[in-house]
């Protein structure tokens, strides 16, 4: 092997910004392109039929009428998470495929806005790679918070709106240019920042700290606090308030039950299933964290230690959310996605910090880079394979749903996926019980009478 060409090929891709923007682009397109796919074989599953009808009842939505009456009476009777179930409605009403290529182009932007709040203005395409490698492996149930429609909505989207909101106060950290100071720039954003105020409680909460935070570094670098600082938090925190004090949420606080696998294991006691809650999903995000302390290690080496402050922003911020899910009453592995998106940001920052020369990155980075590219591309195939599978059974089943309309009752096989990419992995399916919700809602939305699992 020519060290001096290798050498040449990595200075190449560092330094040339023609080669760069380019590889970043075919980066994107071939994300979008497998990420269209994904969605495509995905099908609808549990919840997503039930947002077919107006909240609460068997009337199907048949306007965006329907949809605003729809969430009103969630607003009132159940939670305040609007943002995040009007989505859902608007997807099922419009329709599936509609949702496939909104859901695509969203997570494109979903990781622009991880790399840009990483990395900054820069354009660098080896960053980019490691920001989808990240997401792709370590962001927690990837199926549930991507794929599936009405988790997408919730997590994918509203994680997204809240990053977008975000982007304004990393970008001045680095560079205070005059259309971030100006106040028409703060005016145009409140309807953002009110959104992102109405997503998620615990990443919405965290996202209002990360605010707080950038605008004490402002404060203490004595740069000048930009308008947009005051109405990104004043209108994120409305938002906040709207979502927390919604009229439904003590009502659906009262009807929480822990899952059955803990109670199983520790019992009902809610202060020890809050805590055996925190310590499995801790668990859980342990490689992620690991990957973390060895970039801190890494940007602790260095000197300058103005470097370190949005590392520990986003660390801050991902720990804090994970501490505030100590309070509801139970802490499903999904919820976990924004704090994971926190500590990305927080990776990726360091790896951006790091001057390394052709041959150190020749010895250290793309031998193991290259190890970690192939097991990528590997698990591309077996998740596509899995989500193939997957959409020829549930094909099958609405075959075997349409030939027996007129039956009383439809036997249906049930659907196994095999990655926690897919979309159905870790939902509720069809079930034996005619009466499952989920079973009422598949029959409700094909018009037949039961649905029953196959023996």
């Amino acid at each position: 092997m020519d060290i001096k060409k290798v050498n040449h090929t990595i200075d190449v891709l560092l330094t040339s910004k023609k080669t760069n923007r380019l590889l970043f682009l075919i980066l994107l397109m071939i994300t979008f392109g497998y990420m269209l796919f994904l969605n495509i074989k995905t099908p609808l599953i549990a919840d997503d039929f039930v947002y077919t009808f107006i909240f609460g009842t068997s009337t199907p939505v048949m306007s965006i009428g329907d949809i605003i009456t729809s969430q009103t009476s969630y607003y009132l009777t159940w939670g305040g998470r609007v943002i995040a179930e009007t989505l859902t409605q608007l997807f099922m009403f419009f329709g599936k495929n509609v949702f496939n290529v909104a859901n695509s182009l969203c997570y494109i932007v979903f990781c622009l806005a991880v790399y840009f709040l990483a990395v900054g203005r820069k354009i660098r395409f080896d960053l980019l790679l490691l920001t989808t490698i990240l997401i792709w492996f370590f962001m927690p149930m990837f199926g549930q918070t991507i794929m599936w429609l009405t988790g997408s909505c919730n997590y994918l989207w509203c994680g997204t709106i809240i990053l977008l909101a975000l982007l304004p106060f990393r970008l001045y950290e680095e560079k205070q240019t005059q259309i971030l100071t100006s106040i028409w720039f703060a005016i145009a954003m409140i309807p953002l920042f009110f959104i992102s105020g109405i997503t998620n409680e615990n990443t919405a909460g965290a996202m209002i700290l990360v605010m707080l935070m950038f605008g004490f570094v402002y404060y203490k670098r004595k740069i000048n606090i930009p308008a947009f600082v005051y109405t990104g938090l004043f209108f994120s925190l409305c938002g906040f308030f709207c979502m927390i004090f919604a009229p439904g949420n003590s009502l659906r606080v009262e009807n929480e039950a822990a899952v059955a696998e803990v109670t199983m294991m520790i019992g009902s006691n809610p202060i020890i299933t809050r805590l055996a809650y925190f310590a499995y999903n801790l668990y859980a995000l342990m490689p992620l964290v690991i990957v973390g302390i060895i970039a801190f290690v890494l940007l602790k080496n260095k000197k300058d230690r103005s470097k370190q402050v949005n590392f520990w922003i986003f660390v801050i911020a991902s720990g804090a959310a994970m501490l505030v899910m100590l309070l509801p009453p139970k802490f499903p592995p999904r919820a976990m996605f924004g704090l994971a998106a926190f500590l990305i940001i927080a990776i990726i920052y360091v790896f951006s910090q790091l001057q390394l020369t052709p041959d150190q990155i020749r010895k250290y980075i793309i031998i193991p880079g290259c190890g970690m590219l192939f097991f990528y591309v590997m698990a591309l195939g077996y998740v596509g394979v899995d989500a193939m599978t997957v959409n020829k059974q549930y094909l099958s089943r609405v075959q075997t749903i349409q030939e027996h309309k007129n039956e009383e009752v439809i036997a249906v096989p049930g659907i196994v996926p095999l990655s926690s990419h897919n979309g159905m992995y870790g939902l509720k399916d069809v079930q034996v019980d005619p009466n499952h919700w989920v079973n009422r809602a598949l029959a409700d939305y094909f018009g037949v009478s039961n649905i029953v699992l196959k023996p």
